[in-house]
């Protein structure tokens, strides 16, 4: 499609700033050197203007292509865009003060923040989920492609309510609370013991369980789907094509789960657990194979006028 396609569409000038946001931020990386838990503070923005920009560059994309008529397709677009420039504006605002942005509630400013960010990411995981029944109803969708985008909106539907396991208060800050003592609630780290330094950018922990990584997952196997219907659009539709790719779904959605139960048991997904590690590499030997056998699909033949 072309660019005056999308030129008009809100989520897309969202991606754009979004991308705008993370070039501009870049710098402060190595301009500013303050640190938060360890960690720059302009790391936490960037991480999220990235996810967000690829999020909306890649959904405008299913708005545009498969919902166009949709009546709600606009409106959509304005709530997903209004909301997560909320959350983007929150956590960039906070990291210019120095604070942390989520389960912060060591003064009335920071919960103000910390309240404002669970609404508007909630109102966006609904609209997110707005878009599953539309595509479920479209007429002129083919099986594999619609259960491709189902698949991608579904578990990326389930990775965003991920989140709301790490903004439940634990229980020794509840008692805190009682106490009028206020500093955090809820942590995205599960488990005994420190979390330790993390993986390189994401700071995620390869020590304790930490509920980011199901959460990211989840969120971004979409663009995975996307793409898989993206090269399903002109090839011939098969009945092998809509089992695989339900094949697919399954497994991706039960690596999800999988992490999610790991994530909670206090173990780190990137540590060895034998049992979890197994059942995760019989999983991406299915994916793989799936996943290559779908791409190997021939396309629709041109005809040929034979004189």
């Amino acid at each position: 499609m072309k660019y005056a396609d999308f030129k008009r569409q809100p989520l897309f000038w969202n991606g754009i700033a979004m991308a705008v946001l993370t070039i501009s931020m870049i710098p402060l990386v190595f301009l500013d050197t303050r640190t938060l838990l360890g960690v720059n503070l302009w790391i936490k923005p960037i991480k999220f203007t990235v996810s967000l920009g690829v999020y909306s560059l890649s959904t405008v994309w299913i708005l545009k292509r498969f919902l166009k008529d949709w009546r709600f397709n606009r409106k959509t677009q304005i709530v997903l865009t209004i909301t997560s420039v909320i959350e983007i504006v929150l956590i960039t605002l906070q990291a210019a003060r120095g604070e942390s942005s989520h389960f912060n509630v060591s003064n009335t400013w920071n919960q103000i923040v910390f309240s404002i960010m669970g609404t508007s990411i909630s109102i966006f995981w609904l609209f997110h989920l707005g878009m599953i029944l539309p595509i479920l109803k479209e007429k002129g969708i083919s099986k594999s492609v619609r259960e491709s985008l189902l698949w991608g909106l579904t578990i990326a539907g389930f990775g965003m309510i991920i989140g709301f396991f790490m903004t439940q208060p634990r229980p020794e800050q509840l008692e805190l609370m009682k106490q009028g003592i206020f500093q955090t609630s809820g942590s995205h780290s599960f488990g005994t013991g420190e979390p330790g330094q993390g993986l390189t950018f994401f700071g995620w922990s390869t020590v304790i369980g930490d509920m980011r990584v199901p959460h990211f997952f989840g969120m971004h196997v979409m663009q995975i789907f996307f793409v898989i219907a993206a090269s399903l659009l002109h090839k011939k539709e098969t009945s092998d094509q809509v089992f695989m790719v339900r094949f697919m779904g399954g497994l991706f959605l039960s690596m999800n789960i999988l992490m999610v139960v790991q994530t909670l048991l206090g173990q780190s997904i990137f540590s060895f657990q034998p049992l979890f590690t197994v059942v995760y590499g019989i999983h991406l030997l299915f994916i793989v194979s799936l996943g290559l056998r779908l791409f190997s699909f021939p396309k629709f033949l041109e005809p040929k006028v034979f004189i």
